[in-house]
C-alpha cells in the first residue's frame, strides 16, 4: 500500500500539463517518495492508500475513480486536481483554480467536506454504479447520446467544437420537434413508474415523461439547473421529473431550467426530495445517462443513497 495513491488521465491534454505542475510541486514538497501514480486505465491492478486519494482529471476521471475506491471499500480522504473542461465536481466543493494551491489542499490539507453518493442498479447487473453528481432519462440523454455519436463524424466534431454549449442546444430543439410530433400523431411516449419508499409520504409518480433527473447536485452539464436543492452532502437524493403531453411550451420551459426557475410550474414540474430506495420503471427500455456518460439502457432502475460516503478535502 502507498501513502498517497495519485489517479491520473495522461491522455487529456489539460491533465498532461496539470500532472507536470503536480509533479514539480511534489518534488518542492519533498513528499515525491510518498507518492505512488496510477492512469485511470489501470486501476484495477492498484492497491488502495493509507493516507488519501488524489484524482488529477475531469469529472470523468473523478467518476472511475471514486467508482474503484467506492468498490474497495477505501475510507481515507480525496484531494482533487481539476483537469477537465467543467470541473463540476471542484466547483461545487469551493476548490480555488490555483495549482499550487489546490496541491497543499490535495497533498497536506486536513478540513473536509463529505460527499453523499447515489448508487444504480439494473436487472441485467450484479453490483451498483455510482452517481456523484447528476443523472437523466429522457430528452437530456437522447440529446447526449446523439451528441456522441454525431461527433464520431470529423465534420460534426469540428462543427460542435466551434458551436460549444450551442450544439446541446441545437440538439435539444431536434429532439423536441420529434417529441411533439409523436404527441401529435399519438404515437408512444415515454411512460415512467416512481416508487417512493412509504415511510416518506410521497404518492408514487405515474405518467408520460419529457425528461427525469436523479441529481445529488444542483445543476448538469454545465448549462442546466434542474434540482436547485439539491447539495452533495444533504443526505438526499433530488428528483425532478418533467411532464409530457402537457400543451406547455418545452422551449420556454427549457429556458427556465437553465436559470432553476422552474420549480413554480406544477403543472408540468414534480419535484422530490427523497432518501431512497427508488423503484423507477419506464414503459420501454431508455438510454441513462450518469454523470454525463451514457452507461447502459434499461427499463427498471433501482436508486439509493449512501450520505456522506466520501470526504473531500477543501480549503480552510
Amino acid at each position: 500500500m502507498s501513502s498517497i495513491l495519485v489517479v491520473h488521465n495522461p491522455r487529456s491534454h489539460r491533465g498532461a500539463k496539470v500532472f507536470a505542475i503536480m509533479k514539480r510541486w511534489l518534488q518542492g514538497a519533498g513528499l515525491a517518495q510518498s507518492v505512488e501514480f496510477v492512469e485511470v486505465t489501470e486501476l484495477k491492478n492498484a492497491s488502495l492508500p493509507t493516507e488519501r486519494l488524489v484524482v488529477s482529471g475531469g469529472d470523468g476521471t473523478i467518476n472511475s475513480a471514486l467508482e474503484w475506491f467506492y468498490r474497495k471499500k477505501g475510507d481515507a480522504p480525496v484531494g482533487f486536481l481539476p483537469a477537465g473542461t467543467g470541473n463540476c465536481l471542484a466547483a461545487e466543493f469551493g476548490l480555488p483554480k490555483d495549482y499550487s494551491r489546490l496541491c497543499e489542499i490535495a497533498f497536506r490539507g486536513t478540513a473536509r467536506r463529505p460527499l453523499d453518493v447515489l448508487t444504480y442498479q439494473v436487472p441485467a447487473e450484479e453490483l451498483p454504479r455510482l452517481i456523484l453528481q447528476s443523472s437523466c432519462f429522457g430528452l437530456p440523454a437522447n440529446v447526449g447520446l446523439t451528441y456522441e455519436r454525431l461527433r464520431q463524424n470529423r465534420r460534426h466534431r469540428m462543427l460542435f467544437r466551434m458551436l460549444g454549449n450551442a450544439s446541446y442546444n441545437m440538439l435539444a430543439m431536434f429532439e423536441i420537434r420529434a417529441q411533439r410530433i409523436r404527441e401529435r400523431r399519438g404515437e408512444p411516449v415515454l411512460n415512467v413508474k416512481v416508487a417512493f419508499p412509504p415511510e416518506e409520504g410521497h404518492p408514487d409518480f405515474e405518467g408520460d415523461v419529457l425528461a427525469m433527473f436523479i441529481q445529488n447536485e444542483a445543476g448538469t452539464g454545465g448549462n442546466l439547473v434542474p434540482c436547485p436543492l439539491a447539495r452533495v452532502d444533504d443526505g438526499l437524493m433530488d428528483i425532478c421529473i418533467f411532464r409530457a403531453s402537457t400543451g406547455h411550451s418545452y422551449i420556454k420551459m427549457l429556458g427556465k431550467l437553465g436559470k432553476g426557475r422552474h420549480l413554480e410550474d406544477e403543472e408540468v414540474v414534480s419535484y422530490y426530495q427523497s432518501k431512497g430506495p427508488l423503484r423507477v420503471s419506464l414503459s420501454f427500455s431508455q438510454p441513462f445517462s450518469a454523470d454525463g456518460d451514457i452507461w447502459l439502457e434499461s427499463d427498471e432502475f433501482e436508486f439509493a443513497i449512501e450520505p456522506q460516503r466520501f470526504e473531500i478535502l477543501v480549503e480552510e
